[in-house]
């Protein structure tokens, strides 16, 4: 498994929107936004803006999107996206990322592969800006991990970020990349079934996400946790054709202190039929989801390795089948 699975570059510019060479200008609005700040924008969309927003068909409700095209020639971009912001009181960077994986969404279903999103006020801090990249981040994760995919298919290229371009502004995005592709690897895992994603065959992967991040990893097999006394894990598996196995990884930077250390833990269990509880037919085959808490320790160990904060972290993953026997079927 590739651990860095394909991000595009998000860059940042200081240009002036009109300048910015895009196929979709993406533009945050809250309700009643009069757009002061670009009012020349209206003019530059032959006035579809100020329609929509007259005939209430966009009126800037969290994640309404009103799409038209940019017929001023003095203006770089093709088309603009206006993206509900809802009302400015109740703002926040978490409303913030979902706008961005709204934006990223949009793009990727019209088949665009140049993004500029416009930084609005309340949207400029290194706090937002991070979220912001977070989110652009989010929305370029592809579930069809099995489908054939089209060939001539357009992608994503270019994601700008129309803002100052500053140290701390840049060290800001380059964070909430980083922890948006963490994200999207540990949802990469969780896609995986069941009969391909074994206990055995995620460590293997624990391992590969981690690499080159300084975290060390152990696994550990069925011999050792018996040794271990680990009675409850090995009896979850025991029906099981496929062993156990426990994930520690652990993250100790130089110079940190003997405590506090945050510990983290993830169930593990690739596929889970109930074991001689067997679960309801219906679902049954979101089972092999039953380890999302184990990816999520993992990539967040990944992202940990990378940031390297100043503090001892250890996470944990017993992974496991629960199965009524060995040779049980994993739809």
């Amino acid at each position: 498994m590739d651990a860095n699975l394909k991000q595009q570059q998000i860059d940042c510019t200081a240009a002036k929107v009109a300048e910015v060479d895009t196929d979709l200008l993406v533009i945050p609005v809250f309700e009643d936004d009069e757009l002061a700040d670009i009012g020349e924008l209206d003019f530059a969309t032959g006035h579809e803006i100020s329609r929509a927003r007259n005939s209430e068909e966009f009126k800037g409700n969290p994640y309404e999107i009103f799409l038209t095209s940019i017929v001023d020639s003095r203006w770089k971009a093709d088309r603009v996206a206006l993206i509900g912001a809802g009302k400015p009181d109740s703002f926040s960077t978490d409303r913030l990322r979902k706008i961005a994986t709204s934006a990223a969404l949009t793009a990727r279903d019209r088949c665009v592969t140049k993004v500029a999103f416009l930084t609005r006020d309340k949207m400029r801090s290194s706090d937002e800006m991070q979220s912001l990249a977070e989110g652009l981040s989010l929305g370029q994760f592809d579930g069809r991990l099995y489908k054939k995919k089209n060939e001539t298919e357009k992608q994503l290229v270019s994601l700008i970020l129309v803002n100052e371009s500053s140290q701390a502004i840049n060290s800001a995005v380059l964070k909430g990349k980083l922890l948006g592709g963490a994200t999207n690897l540990a949802r990469r895992l969780v896609q995986e079934p069941g009969n391909i994603l074994t206990p055995g065959v995620f460590a293997e992967r624990a391992s590969e996400i981690v690499v080159g991040t300084g975290i060390d990893v152990k696994v550990f097999n069925e011999k050792e946790l018996s040794d271990f006394g680990m009675g409850l894990l090995l009896g979850v598996s025991r029906a099981s054709a496929e062993s156990p196995r426990l994930i520690v990884l652990q993250h100790d930077p130089v110079g940190a202190p003997d405590s506090p250390v945050l510990g983290l833990v993830g169930k593990g269990v690739t596929f889970d039929t109930g074991g001689i509880s067997i679960k309801p037919a219906d679902g049954m085959e979101r089972m092999k989801n039953d380890m999302a808490g184990g990816a999520a320790v993992i990539c967040a160990m990944r992202a940990i390795g990378v940031l390297n904060p100043p503090i001892r972290v250890i996470g944990i993953v017993p992974a496991t089948e629960n199965m009524p026997g060995g040779r049980a079927i994993k739809p």
